[in-house]
């Protein structure tokens, strides 16, 4: 069922990679980059669970024109994901963060700002399933759910609630004995939650191509010396630009303030250091900025949850 929805992985996917068959599911190995757990509910609809380390795109994806509709639902569990919509507005979102959108709008200008994402994505063709689906959930037309997606602004974004959580969170950790039933059943009910949503707007701010490559500029001033201190004020006069401008979009990419990101980034940057046994943990103290070993270990401590002579053991 649905070999034709598989060939879009074909035909997407730049980088090498294996397909292994067992039952109704289909894994697909994309090697150092990770992996797709997909299966096949319904005649026109896919559900895949994303397991991706990917910094650049471009090295795994291409853009595919298909001869078919195809909606896609992602639902963020860990990371950040990025849909570049028309020809100058990107939205991001994260954690528990839902999607709705038509394939034409993605792999564009896609991003994981973070270098990792995991999740899932149901990929449905709307001819093909929607009488299929409207035996189950009548009052629902996924023809028209589409068109009226694709008239507006292309997708829907829904931030993290309740609602959400309780439709979806279950759905990452299911006994094998049932997950097929189970995902059958989840994907009705998430259609159903869509039946009964108004989705005239969406949620979250949406950031130019120039804002974008503002704050890349900014993540290389804040990584490329991480002895200096780097202040929000010199970074606002710097690009000519508010600190509220910075904060916000800076925030919506990385889904983090930005010093409690750069605190974050050296403390990364500090286990790599320890793991790598060449120095001393006061020289490491110094190369990412801290005044002294005693507030580098007591930072380290509350991040990582150890000491840092703990963690080098």
């Amino acid at each position: 069922m649905n070999e034709y929805l598989y060939e879009l992985f074909c035909d997407v996917f730049l980088t090498d990679f294996s397909i292994d068959d067992a039952d109704f599911k289909r894994t697909v190995d994309l090697g150092k980059y990770g992996k797709l757990e997909t299966y096949s509910l319904f005649p026109g609809i896919i559900l895949a669970f994303i397991d991706i380390n990917i910094k650049d795109y471009d090295n795994v994806f291409i853009e595919k024109k298909l001869p078919f509709r195809v909606l896609e639902i992602n639902h963020c569990s860990n990371g950040r994901y990025a849909y570049a919509v028309g020809d100058d507005e990107i939205v991001y979102f994260g954690k528990g963060d839902l999607c709705i959108s038509i394939y034409d709008l993605t792999k564009t200008l896609s991003d994981f700002p973070l270098g990792y994402y995991n999740g899932l994505e149901i990929f449905i063709d709307v001819d093909e399933a929607n009488d299929y689906i409207k035996e189950y959930v009548s009052d629902f037309d996924l023809i028209k759910f589409y068109e009226q997606l694709e008239k507006s602004k292309g997708y829907r974004l829904v931030r993290s609630n309740e609602k959400i959580e309780h439709v979806i969170g279950e759905i990452y950790d299911v006994d094998d004995r049932i997950k097929e039933s189970y995902f059958k059943l989840k994907c009705l009910e998430l259609l159903l939650f869509f039946s009964i949503t108004n989705f005239t707007s969406t949620d979250g701010l949406s950031l130019s191509r120039k804002q974008v490559e503002l704050i890349d500029n900014v993540k290389n001033d804040l990584i490329s010396n991480l002895e200096s201190k780097i202040t929000l004020d010199q970074l606002a006069d710097k690009y000519n630009v508010s600190k509220t401008t910075l904060k916000n979009c800076f925030k919506e990419i990385y889904g983090k303030p930005i010093i409690k990101w750069r605190n974050e980034y050296k403390l990364d940057c500090a286990c790599r250091l320890i793991e790598s046994g060449d120095y001393s943990m006061s020289d490491i103290s110094k190369m990412i900025g801290y005044s002294s070993p005693s507030k580098f270990s007591k930072a380290f401590k509350d991040y990582i949850g150890c000491s840092p002579s703990d963690y080098a053991e």
